[in-house]
């Protein structure tokens, strides 16, 4: 037994309140090392003196392996506890000895001592991490606002470049609220009902805005407050709702805050909203104040300072309470201090307690999901997983696997099962260019995306074949004219996304990797939710390969093509072809 490998902490995903009387538990070990791993546990004052035999007043369950990445097993169980909190060890086993391991420490016998055992404390309701119950419903849908649709030309910047224009960091296309309004027939009919938009408050820059100038007024050049309004009024009688870019970690250089600081110096009262090195300001390539990518156009504000704070938490609470907004993505999460996030959540919730939180943070996100910050997080993980695996071919299908079930052994599961599960973004090349233009390809990965744990998240025009590179290709305008559109993809993004609303599994049910073969380049996984029971088969070889599984079950039904496939003897036969997948539920 690798004792190395062994990992368990108290009052963490660890050991995290699920509801206000049970409790989840996970231990790590090394890959393959145990043969079982078994929870023992206690009322915490129950627990006898240490002549006294536990067994009387202890329970035992065996935990399930969860998942495991390219290193380590995770195994987990839910306990019913009791309003005195629980104390509890753990049996390991592998094929050689049983160790027990309680409080950080080995034993070869069982602990006779709660001093040699952990102990969790009685459950405090306002610790549990609670996520919006929709979220598990969501499908979303992020909208590059300037990018999507002209719906007022009156407001178009003069000099905007037609709609179907290459674009470059200075182009305006006339994109709008109001367009998104026109077009919110289409969103329905797709089947999304989340909508992330990009900055929509007034901005220097003329298609970006994350250079914004006033949190509290919307671009002239997307609408007005009213259009606002509209837009969510509407969207919400199709029951779609719509999250908000929140641009925190950073301002305008032409914000009445920063031109302040330019005009007044030290004197200017926002001196300290700023990070600034030295006077005069150096407005240029190597700017003397902190920065967003040490750009000067964008300085950085600085949370710690009370009066930002505060700033930023009425700008949270204005948008909800004026706009009845459905929640935020924060930009730079990251660069913001724990404790600014920790009373934001408490605004945003206080406002809607069923809003949503998202984070945009590009490695793993851990410390920010604990319950106190934010709801979710931007799963670049899941988005580099699925190019590198799908798209790129450079990593194989075990460690494709290994990448993505590392997230299941890392989160507390409320985080896990509403990660935002992207494949490209305003900020990455699209898909469809990483795949070489393969539309097969990005099927394959939308197949994943729409039947994996979490929020599926689709980039405008992903649906339709859009292609581009890194920024700011990617932000084409979006393609409208049906000729222009790749329809066969089209529809296989509505069938996908009404096939994940109609099957609760989809949403709610456990997954477990089932099949995954690096000489076929073959991928496999299961969906399990009460009786019912989905498999996911991806071919992402250019090669017909032939697979079997064992269900008992007497047919499968493909849910995308509609083919039934007998079951022989418990063994399900099928050959797929080249760069194709398969969705079966079972009869």
């Amino acid at each position: 037994m690798l004792k190395e490998a062994i990992y368990h902490q108290f009052d963490s995903s660890y050991a995290y309140a699920v509801s206000k009387d049970r409790l989840l538990l996970k231990l790590r070990a090394k890959k393959n090392d145990l043969s079982y791993v078994k929870l023992i546990y206690m009322n915490r004052y129950e627990v006898p003196d240490f002549f006294y035999n536990l067994d009387s007043c202890s329970q035992t369950t065996t935990m399930q392996k969860v998942c495991s990445d390219h290193l380590f097993d995770y195994y987990e169980a839910v306990i019913t506890v009791g309003h005195t909190g629980v104390t509890y060890y753990f049996e390991l086993r592998d094929r050689e000895e049983t160790l027990y391991y309680g409080n950080y420490s080995f034993f070869k016998n069982k602990p006779t001592s709660d001093l040699d055992m952990y102990t969790m404390n009685s459950l405090a309701e306002k610790d549990i991490f609670h996520t919006p119950e929709w979220a598990r419903e969501a499908i979303g849908y992020q909208i590059f606002v300037e990018r999507f649709f002209n719906g007022d030309p009156s407001i178009t910047p003069p000099g905007a470049s037609p709609w179907d224009s290459q674009v470059n960091v200075n182009t305006a296309l006339g994109g709008d609220l109001a367009g998104i309004i026109q077009k919110l027939d289409y969103l329905e009919e797709l089947g999304v009902n989340l909508l992330y938009l990009t900055p929509i408050f007034q901005a220097t820059s003329c298609n970006h805005k994350y250079d914004t100038v006033d949190y509290f007024k919307i671009d002239p050049q997307f609408g007005t407050l009213e259009t606002l309004k509209e837009l969510v009024e509407k969207a919400h009688a199709k029951g779609i709702r719509i999250i908000l870019d929140g641009v925190f970690n950073h301002v305008s250089h032409e914000s009445s805050f920063f031109r302040d600081v330019i005009e007044k110096g030290k004197e200017s009262h926002y001196y300290n909203w700023f990070d600034i090195y030295s006077f005069p300001l150096e407005m240029n390539l190597k700017p003397n104040y902190a920065c967003f990518g040490n750009l000067y156009y964008m300085p950085k504000l600085m949370t710690k300072n009370k009066e930002v704070s505060d700033y930023f938490l009425n700008v949270a609470r204005y948008w909800i309470e004026e706009a009845d907004i459905d929640g935020w993505r924060a930009d730079c999460a990251s660069e913001i201090d724990h404790r600014f996030w920790r009373e934001f959540r408490e605004v945003v919730k206080k406002a809607k307690p069923d809003a949503i939180i998202i984070s945009e943070i590009w490695s793993e996100a851990n410390a920010y999901l604990q319950g106190d910050q934010f709801d979710s997080t931007m799963n670049y993980q899941f988005a580099r997983a699925v190019t590198k695996f799908i798209a790129e071919e450079n990593v194989t299908t075990q460690e494709f696997d290994n990448r993505l079930r590392f997230l299941r052994g890392l989160y507390k599961k409320s985080a896990y099962d509403i990660l935002w599960n992207h494949i490209d973004s305003h900020d990455t090349p699209r898909f469809l260019t990483c795949a070489g233009e393969c539309a097969d390809k990005l099927k394959l990965a939308a197949l994943i995306q729409l039947t994996y744990t979490g929020i599926p998240a689709i980039y405008y025009g992903d649906e339709v074949g859009m292609s581009g590179s890194f920024d700011p290709d990617n932000r084409r305008g979006m393609i409208w004219e049906p000729q222009k559109q790749n329809l066969d993809l089209l529809a296989y993004y509505k069938k996908l996304i009404a096939i994940r609303k109609k099957y609760k599994v989809l949403r709610y049910g456990d997954l477990e990797s089932t099949y995954i073969s690096d000489e076929k380049s073959v991928y496999g996984y299961l969906r399990q939710y009460e009786n019912e029971v989905m498999d996911v088969l991806v071919n992402n070889s250019r090669l017909p390969q032939k697979v079997q599984l064992h269900r008992e079950f007497s047919t499968a039904v493909d849910c995308i093509t509609g083919m039934e496939i007998h079951i022989d003897k418990g063994a399900l036969s099928i050959e797929l072809p080249p760069l194709t997948g398969v969705l079966f539920r079972y009869a």
